[in-house]
């Protein structure tokens, strides 16, 4: 009987760690929140919380017709490991394509529409500022007080 419950003793042990999480490092936190460019929402744009610390791991959203996103950083809407955060901003629009035989039809449908898309004038402009890590003004803390919002400026 005795061997019996040391065995499971250490068992328990060496599983510990494992129960403990993966790495043992912190855990995302929920974190949602609304984007607007001059106070109108903003759709399809990609949000990006890049961590200030060097060890830090990223967050990213994707918005949707109301301006509002989920962060993930490791599974779909965990959130974002709390810590400092640069906010980045950037908008592609989206592209469409017909289902294609192959492969390479469906890369070439998606180029084409793409390099179209180039031609025109796309629904949103986000300023450069907001786009680089290094230049953007905004920044968060994580855990929010609540849902965080992102309000950008044509201005930059």
């Amino acid at each position: 009987m005795k061997l019996v419950t040391r065995s499971r003793g250490l068992v328990a042990l060496a599983l510990l760690p494992v129960l403990a999480g993966c790495g043992g490092g912190p855990r995302p936190v929920k974190v949602s929140g609304t984007l607007t460019l001059d106070g109108k929402p903003v759709e399809g744009a990609t949000i990006k919380f890049v961590p200030v610390a060097e060890n830090g791991r990223p967050a990213v959203g994707l918005t949707k017709a109301d301006g509002g996103f989920e962060l993930t950083t490791h599974e779909n809407s965990d959130g974002a490991i709390p810590g400092d955060y640069k906010v980045v901003v950037t908008y592609n629009p989206p592209v469409e394509s017909a289902p294609s035989q192959s492969t390479e039809g469906a890369m070439q449908q998606v180029m084409k529409q793409q390099a179209q898309a180039k031609r025109q004038k796309p629904k949103y402009v986000i300023p450069h500022a907001y786009t680089d890590s290094a230049k953007t003004p905004v920044q968060q803390k994580v855990p929010a007080d609540g849902p965080v919002k992102i309000e950008i400026k044509s201005g930059g």
